[in-house]
């Protein structure tokens, strides 16, 4: 019965997803909020003659702003020879994996993504490790191990609670030394004319989290600020921030 119910619910999903909306189990990772569809996505992308990554960059208007926050964190050192090891949260298409690819090479890449289809996708298209994805936890990566954490246009939409216990997951993987970097919808993304511009176009998904608290709950857990920087995302922006996990 379990393998029946199984496939009728990827049957569902398979016509609700276009439209954004996806059948799942009670308890489920349903915050986890349903990505462009893969087949679609694919198909798309080798029509425009584009990477699927500027092609989603060029479907949501924003043609080139993958590659400008890899150039940025580029910039900051994000990506030095001593970053072997990876951990992305929510890769997605890979828009922001592939280009991590080309600025580094690591030894070893650990993604957790909560679509499946996208999951495999990756793992057959990538050098990369795809772990089961709960929407929560990194339950299979090892603590103090990794030189890189990251994660793209994923906090600006989870619950607050998910948020924070993700950051705290984040520095229990990084090894001392190693540095966590993502983007937030700090209040000094949502000005008055950029919060009307959310509101005129009818996209209600971003969740607010404040800088402060973030940098607050790093600092208890010994982790700090190195660096931030504003990128795209229409029709506003989100706010990265860089930090290094003390002890190196």
């Amino acid at each position: 019965m379990g393998k029946v119910l199984k496939t009728a619910r990827k049957a569902v999903n398979a016509v609700l997803e276009p439209a954004g909306f996806r059948l799942v189990r009670p308890g489920e990772n349903a915050h986890a909020m349903p990505f462009q569809p893969l087949k679609r996505t694919l198909e798309g992308a080798k029509k425009a003659g584009l990477s699927v990554g500027d092609y989603i960059d060029l479907k949501f208007h924003v043609p080139g702003a993958t590659q400008a926050t890899i150039d940025q964190l580029a910039g900051l050192g994000v990506f030095g020879l001593n970053v072997r090891s990876i951990c992305e949260i929510g890769p997605g298409s890979g828009r922001y994996l592939e280009k991590v690819l080309r600025s580094c090479a690591p030894s070893s890449y650990e993604i957790y993504e909560t679509d499946p289809e996208w999951s495999d996708w990756l793992a057959r298209t990538y050098p990369v490790t795809a772990h089961q994805a709960d929407g929560r936890c990194l339950r299979d990566t090892a603590s103090d191990s990794v030189d890189l954490v990251h994660a793209h246009k994923v906090f600006v939409y989870l619950p607050f609670v998910v948020m924070c216990q993700y950051f705290g997951e984040m520095i229990r993987v990084a090894r001392p030394g190693g540095l966590i970097v993502f983007d937030i919808v700090s209040e000094d993304c949502m000005a008055d004319a950029t919060l009307e511009k959310w509101i005129a176009s009818g996209i209600s998904y971003p969740s607010m989290m404040p800088k402060n608290f973030v940098i607050s709950f790093f600092a208890r857990k010994h982790s700090t600020l190195r660096a931030s920087f504003f990128a795209p995302m229409m029709p506003g922006q989100s706010e990265y921030l860089v930090f290094a996990k003390d002890g190196a």
